[in-house]
């Protein structure tokens, strides 16, 4: 009975032992390699220097940001993708104008969540070429709610971007991430 008694104590013990396994609860944002894209009159596949991007007005771009690591407990996720470019005003001045393009996700929700984010952006048939010295604008802004204890992060990209044009730099908090990037380019 003793030997009985000792033994289902033993097995007791392993199997709360077992069943404590820790899990991780700790919500972080994804780090970044930086974008590539693809452009509508050029469709070769193009990356690196993100200089070297040259559009024409009504020209379509095809932008993708690449994540280094996925992110980890996070829920509701929203990309803005902003494409800043020159133009004339009613006047026939030459004005900064923008357009947004907004996308919502739950990160870890879909099955397509956690995928890199793409979008699709036309420039206007009616952007002007951009002055000399100057470069026009793609900005690319993510904000992650997380849904368990998030970390903070005070570095910025810290990988190797090389293959990879612009910067992506993430932010992170205890309730909620995000990120912002650049990339330049050029209408002629």
């Amino acid at each position: 009975m003793r030997k009985t008694s000792f033994l289902i104590l033993q097995l007791s013990l392993m199997f709360l032992l077992l069943s404590c396994e820790k899990n991780d609860y700790t919500s972080y944002c994804p780090t970044w390699k930086g974008f590539t894209y693809m452009t509508g009159n050029y469709p070769d596949y193009v990356s690196g220097n993100p200089r070297s991007i040259y559009l024409y007005p009504n020209d379509s771009i095809h932008i993708t940001a690449h994540q280094n690591e996925r992110g980890h407990l996070i829920n509701s996720t929203d990309y803005t993708w902003t494409i800043c470019y020159d133009t004339l005003d009613a006047e026939g001045n030459r004005q900064h104008a923008t357009k947004t393009y907004n996308q919502h996700t739950n990160y870890d929700g879909y099955t397509n969540g956690a995928d890199d984010p793409v979008c699709h952006m036309l420039l206007p048939q009616n952007a002007l070429s951009t002055e000399n010295g100057k470069y026009d604008t793609i900005k690319f802004v993510a904000r992650y709610t997380y849904s368990g204890q998030g970390v903070s992060i005070v570095n910025g990209n810290i990988v190797d971007n090389t293959s990879y044009g612009g910067r992506i730099t993430p932010q992170s908090g205890p309730t909620g991430g995000g990120a912002a990037g650049y990339l330049y380019f050029s209408v002629n």
